[in-house]
């Protein structure tokens, strides 16, 4: 069975997201079962920061135009969660390499451990009738009744964390349900070189192997031999040099298989060779780029 919380960190060209697609989930890992599915791009990044996804965006902001509360799509997902065992819930952070996770995350850093994750099926039945009118209250988004929420929450006698309505300051009351999934792919950069001692203690992160990738590829024509060589020779260099977290530097050929024209294919080592000194930038080996080069 997949992480609840799961992560995949690589260089580009990896197939980080198509493993979290939709139709990928269901049949390597929910078979038959009920799932339901949100992709949120997380966007922003470098000199774009405030135009980006904002941690309100995913927990309680206030709605000016309506003069109402909104709950962000996240935060729905994980309601309906909770309000619906039998069904797993997954959300897919595409690109969060984009902005700082800790900080995309941080409404609910406190509830996401792993000793708080509950299996809802049986605890629910215990307020069978408030967990009908929540979902229907939930469906219309319209004056959602935090406070009835909060006694159908208590009424589960499981750890709870909270978040805060910063237009109220009336908190909302959650817990971590089982069939819950947060997912999450991002490029190597700055933002995800060490990610932050809090997500690293509730996620899996995968950082993804490039040249493992490169070498599950078994239809080659000369292109795909040169780029496999290209990224071995970049291994034995680095190794040379002590530096043995190559997936930081080597990069990913997913992907390029199907390329046969001449110029698109130089254009693609071009990009090769500029993630490789990106990713030397991003480790601070700015003083190997010319040599390695």
């Amino acid at each position: 069975m997949i992480e609840n919380i799961y992560f995949k960190i690589g260089q580009p060209n990896t197939g980080k997201s198509y493993s979290f697609r939709k139709e990928n989930l269901e049949k390597e890992y929910f078979n038959d079962k009920e799932i339901e599915y949100l992709k949120i791009p997380v966007s922003g990044g470098i000199g774009n920061e405030y135009k980006g996804l904002q941690n309100t965006d995913l927990a309680i902001s206030y709605d000016p135009i309506k003069e109402n509360l909104k709950f962000g799509e996240f935060l729905q997902m994980l309601m309906k969660a909770i309000l619906n065992p039998n069904i797993n819930y997954i959300v897919f952070l595409d690109d969060f390499h984009n902005q700082d996770i800790s900080s995309l995350l941080s409404e609910y850093t406190p509830l996401f451990k792993a000793g708080q994750k509950v299996d809802l099926k049986n605890k629910i039945k215990l307020n069978e009738e408030l967990k009908e009118e929540l979902k229907e209250e939930l469906l219309n988004k319209e004056d959602f009744n935090i406070e009835k929420w909060n006694e159908f929450i208590d009424s589960l006698k499981v750890i709870q964390e909270s978040i805060t309505n910063r237009v109220s300051g009336e908190s909302l009351k959650l817990v971590f349900p089982s069939n819950f999934y947060l997912l999450g792919c991002a490029n190597f950069n700055e933002k995800t070189i060490n990610i932050f001692a809090d997500w690293s203690d509730r996620a899996k992160i995968e950082y993804v192997n490039p040249i493992k990738i490169m070498e599950e590829l078994k239809d080659e024509n000369d292109f795909i031999k040169c780029t496999k060589k290209l990224n071995k020779d970049l291994q034995e260099i680095l190794e040379n040099k002590n530096i043995y977290d190559y997936e930081k530097y080597c990069f990913g050929i997913w992907k390029v298989k199907d390329i046969t024209e001449l110029e698109e294919q130089k254009e693609i080592i071009k990009f090769f060779f500029f993630m490789i000194k990106n990713s030397l930038i991003y480790n601070n080996k700015n003083s190997e780029i010319n040599e390695i080069g």
